[in-house]
């Protein structure tokens, strides 16, 4: 039951870098901290969770290699997507305007694989979208290329997601605190 509830909570979308903390996770499943721990050790050793001696445990950070490899993954989703749709491209690179328009293209894109194969790829990025923004673009930036100028931003702010989720620090962590 541990490992399950865990599994999904990963999956579904806790930020990287997150501290989970043993009590907290046992009082809110009802378990004793006995079964949480082995769940969570189990997670370690695929890769999901890392065991920080002295902190505790955390979901695993993202690299930069990986964050930069799933924003170059869903931008070439997103472009065969449109591809098919024949919808006109986005009025501007605004991060609101491009999330709508990916949306519509979503919506109208008849490969049922495609879009969910997307749909996974969005879900990894989504928490580390939550933690930060992607640079405003500058106003001499204009480019025909709306989605194109969207994704060099993103890869712009991964280098500082990426430090934000390995960064160790209790005051930027989202830690839960037991209070006894």
């Amino acid at each position: 039951m541990a490992l399950a509830s865990l599994r999904t909570a990963i999956e579904g979308g806790l930020a990287p870098g997150q501290h989970l903390s043993v009590a907290d996770i046992a009082a809110s499943l009802s378990l004793s901290t006995s079964p949480v721990r082995e769940a969570l050790s189990r997670l370690c050793g695929e890769g999901l969770v890392e065991d920080r001696r002295g902190l505790g445990y955390f979901t695993r950070p993202t690299p930069l290699e990986d964050i930069l490899g799933l924003l170059d993954l869903e931008a070439i989703h997103v472009r065969l997507a449109a591809r098919d749709t024949g919808l006109a491209d986005p009025i501007d690179a605004t991060d609101p305007t491009i999330e709508l328009w990916i949306a519509d293209v979503m919506a109208h894109c008849e490969s049922q694989p495609l879009i969910e194969s997307l749909l996974r790829v969005r879900s990894r990025l989504a928490p580390l979208r939550r933690l930060g923004e992607a640079p405003a673009q500058p106003a001499a930036a204009e480019s025909d290329d709306r989605l194109g100028a969207y994704y060099a931003r993103w890869r712009i702010a991964a280098g500082m997601l990426a430090a934000r989720v390995r960064r160790l620090d209790p005051g930027h962590s989202e830690y839960t605190r037991n209070i006894v």
